[in-house]
């Protein structure tokens, strides 16, 4: 369960930083290693500064997930973690010992982990996944999560709708080619198959007609969609590793 939390930072030695560039720094390091959300407010204290931020699992602050860049940056804090409380609006995340297959997901409004437990539906906090590629921390998902809201967001404005919508819905667009190399990356680190959500339907129910399509075979091999029970798809092309949501008239 998401907690809300308190970080102290009490500042040991300066050395010549500013501190709260320091303790930005840390935040970021520690949202890009999947151990809080993506916002948080500070507050300073006489000589001590109390981060309130909100974590993603129930021991996501242990310092036993902290990377070579957190471990080089608190050197200038003593740090003491308070859990406040459960966050009241988010869900449980995943805590399965074993996963069958996952899939990769990006919610538009949540900023949350994207990988999805294939067994139970919910999302695995980063800090229970590996690093991709040569990376330290889980910058290339958090960084497509944000690419893939934008142009979402886009969207949904009707900001170069013809473009945005065919980055969201297209197998082929560079949006999903690069949400599909992350995925196979992934499958190569997990062991185990991870689809791609290739969004369908967008754009809720406006216009609906025009703007979700009823799927009745793969679109990028034409294969058969195979039916399984999750929050975050109703079929997925073992082939292609695509997930899909069923359109529902």
């Amino acid at each position: 369960m998401y907690k809300v939390a308190k970080i102290i930072f009490k500042p040991i030695n300066k050395g010549g930083k500013d501190i709260l560039d320091s303790i930005d720094n840390i935040l970021s390091m520690l949202y890009k290693n999947g151990q809080i959300i993506d916002e948080w407010i500070v507050e300073q204290h006489d000589q001590n500064y109390v981060a309130n931020v909100v974590t993603t699992d129930d021991d996501s602050l242990s310092p036993e997930y902290y990377n070579q860049y957190i471990l080089k940056e608190i050197d200038c804090f003593d740090i003491e973690i308070k859990i406040v409380c459960d966050d009241a609006m988010a869900t449980d995340s995943c805590h399965c010992p074993e996963h069958s297959y996952y899939i990769f997901a990006i919610d538009p409004y949540l900023s949350s982990s994207p990988v999805i437990c294939g067994d139970c539906g919910k999302e695995i906090p980063l800090i229970r996944i590996p690093y991709l590629y040569n990376e330290e921390e889980h910058y290339s998902i958090l960084n497509f999560q944000k690419t893939y809201q934008a142009v979402d967001r886009l969207w949904m404005d009707s900001l170069s709708d013809r473009f945005t919508k065919r980055q969201i819905v297209d197998h082929n667009s560079q949006l999903n080619k690069r949400g599909l190399d992350i995925r196979a990356e992934l499958e190569n680190k997990v062991g185990k198959p991870v689809y791609y959500l290739l969004c369908n339907p967008i754009g809720g129910w406006f216009e609906f007609e025009k703007n979700n399509k009823k799927l009745e075979a793969c679109p990028k091999c034409g294969g058969e969609l195979v039916k399984v029970n999750n929050p975050y798809a109703d079929n997925v092309c073992h082939t292609c590793r695509l997930a899909f949501v069923t359109c529902k008239e």
